[in-house]
């Protein structure tokens, strides 16, 4: 597809897009602020990188910029299974059928711009020649091959779009554009879009097709990899991957447990690594069984927070899900069964078929710290991109709200810290537990938690992996704080120099600065500067009366804010705004940083202090 045309249709489609990329954690609000008395998109002394601001001009948000729930949208009535063939996969194949109707699904590629910049040594075209028009003195280097990386559903400006932005300038390489299954059918059902049809996967199913797909990549195209964005293409960019014979070269194959928590923490435990009592269950009575054996008070009135120590909770979730969707925190057992009724028959996330929930994972609940450690892997060699720990508290009623995520060294700069052996043997467990796996390609977001032990001291398990990036704008903070960040990463590991690569692929000179030198990144990285994220919550319900522009102010102006953005529908007297009692329902967020810790840690605080004091509502 020509590049112009695919452009005009993919930035149609983004708005509705990013929707479905970032479902679970993004509470999502516009990205630019409309009708408000005053700007709150702050932004004079935002980290950003160089290659990010100068060559690239990517930007954007923090977590958490869109709203619709697409996790709990049907897209059909019909009932399924997760193992289902029959009827979820018929509906499908009608739906592919419709969509043949409309256009054959092609590889939509984007090539990237050549010798646009003059080099030293290049003569100025003479214009007013047309026999000699766009030629310079120095012909181009001939090279047989270029680079090129599949990205599917890259939608987010700051993930996405930046990965192929970066393909184009910093490594020359093409970018073939695809959106998986499910995207497709949510923008073609739901949205009732059609322009998109053309770039969907190719019917995994139907071998003339993929082969008729394929056939149109030309043969000067050197594919490195493949970079899903979304949660819910990670299973079709699995299957493309095989089809098109990634693996096992520059992919990792087919793995369920990568997506199945049930089977997940089962292959991690298989390995020797510590995970929490779980069990899959199909009934309710098989469910209720587990807890009590978890220890689950059966009193119906109590009521016990997450924050009381040697109480027995469990967790009741969903095998697939994202973030915290659908996540239950039980106390006794009518909490039990209400997640239970909840979870069982619900939509799988990411299903293309429809397939519903045939059973519910109950776990026990574990206490401690929670850190998400994101890892970029370039044929099994493991590099921690950057450590980052979770601050969650019980509030409005919840047991988990996000208030901060901050940077933590993976390794320590010197001696002297007091968690230095914790943070490195949360690494080390996350690299066994993706080895477990087999995760040798592309980067995956791990969360683990962290109890004390009397024995050991402490304990490290698995709470979940997800084989995509950390769902924020982290390159400031990463850039800033330790240097780089986890997308650079992702594209050295693809499409980073070496002697066979630059003897058939043309790397842009003037970006050569621009590019991580993979082997030149150390396994686990340290921080020059204290850096996070601070969630905005919400402690109000009601209709928004007043907004304390007094209280933004004294936000904004705390020396450790670099970066602070309220979202548009909270900047509007009389919008409703509710508690907030997760990720969705935050109000904004602000970047973070300082290399004075005692001045950072006291900005953090008076921040988290300052948001009871946002805004006044009428109940």
């Amino acid at each position: 597809m020509h590049f112009a045309i695919w452009s005009g249709m993919w930035f149609k489609l983004v708005l509705a897009s990013f929707i479905l990329s970032h479902a679970a954690s993004f509470s999502g609000r516009s990205l630019t602020p409309a009708h408000q008395p005053r700007e709150r998109h702050l932004s004079p002394r935002r980290i950003s990188s160089l290659a990010a601001q100068a060559a690239l001009q990517i930007r954007g948000g923090s977590n958490n910029e869109h709203t619709e729930n697409i996790n709990s949208t049907t897209l059909t009535d019909g009932d399924g299974d997760d193992d289902s063939t029959s009827d979820s996969d018929n509906e499908m194949q009608s739906l592919r059928g419709q969509w043949s109707t409309y256009t054959p699904a092609v590889p939509s590629i984007e090539w990237p711009f050549r010798d646009t910049i003059l080099r030293q040594g290049d003569a100025l075209p003479d214009f007013d020649d047309q026999s000699n028009k766009h030629k310079a003195t120095a012909a181009p280097k001939q090279h047989t091959k270029t680079k090129a990386i599949i990205l599917m559903d890259g939608f987010c400006p700051y993930h996405g779009q930046y990965i192929a932005k970066a393909a184009h300038h910093l490594y020359g390489a093409a970018v073939i554009h695809v959106i998986s299954d499910f995207c497709t059918r949510y923008l073609y059902q739901v949205e009732k879009h059609t322009d998109h049809l053309s770039s969907r996967m190719p019917d995994l199913s139907n071998g003339d097709e993929v082969a008729a797909w394929m056939s149109l990549i030309p043969s000067s195209l050197d594919v490195c990899g493949l970079y899903c964005e979304s949660d819910s293409g990670l299973e079709d960019a699995e299957k493309l991957g095989v089809a098109l014979g990634l693996y096992p070269r520059c992919h990792d194959g087919v793995n369920a447990a990568r997506r199945d928590k049930f089977l997940m923490n089962k292959v991690v435990s298989s390995a020797g690594l510590d995970v929490v009592k779980q069990k899959s269950c199909q009934t309710l009575e098989e469910a209720e069984e587990f807890a009590k054996d978890l220890g689950l008070n059966g009193d119906e009135t109590e009521v016990v927070k997450a924050d009381e120590n040697n109480v027995p909770l469990v967790v009741v979730k969903p095998h697939r899900g994202v973030a915290s969707d659908d996540v239950h925190l039980c106390s006794n057992m009518k909490s039990l069964r209400q997640a239970f009724a909840k979870i069982h028959s619900s939509p799988v996330f990411g299903s293309s078929t429809a397939a519903r929930h045939q059973s519910v994972l109950v776990q026990e609940f574990a206490r401690g710290t929670e850190y998400a450690v994101d890892v970029v892997c370039r044929d099994g060699e493991r590099k921690v991109a950057a450590l980052w720990k979770y601050d969650k508290r019980a509030v409005n009623d919840a047991p988990f709200v996000y208030f901060a995520t901050q940077l933590v060294p993976a390794a320590s700069n010197d001696d002297k810290g007091s968690n230095k052996d914790v943070e490195e043997a949360v690494c080390n467990y996350v690299f066994n537990a993706l080895n477990a796996l087999d995760i040798r390609w592309g980067v995956s977001h791990v969360e683990v938690i962290v109890t004390k032990n009397a024995e050991t001291g402490f304990q490290v398990r698995l709470v979940e992996i997800n084989c995509r990036q950390h769902n924020t704008d982290f390159m400031p903070l990463t850039n800033a704080c330790i240097g780089y960040n986890a997308l650079d990463m992702v594209l050295a590991a693809y499409l980073g120099e070496n002697e066979e690569s630059k003897s058939f692929h043309s790397y842009p000179e003037e970006a050569s600065h621009l590019r991580l030198p993979w082997d030149s990144l150390p396994a686990l990285p340290s921080t020059r500067a204290h850096g996070a994220i601070i969630h905005f919550v919400s402690y109000v319900s009601g209709k928004i009366s007043r907004i304390n522009y007094d209280v933004l102010d004294q936000m904004e102006e705390l020396p450790s804010v670099m970066d602070m953005h309220v979202y548009p529908h909270f900047l509007e007297e009389g919008n409703e705004i509710e508690k907030t009692v997760g990720i969705r329902s935050d109000t904004g967020w602000a970047h973070v940083m300082n290399d004075d810790e005692e001045e950072f840690q006291r900005d953090v605080a008076r921040l988290i202090e300052l948001q009871k004091e946002m805004f006044d509502v009428d109940e």
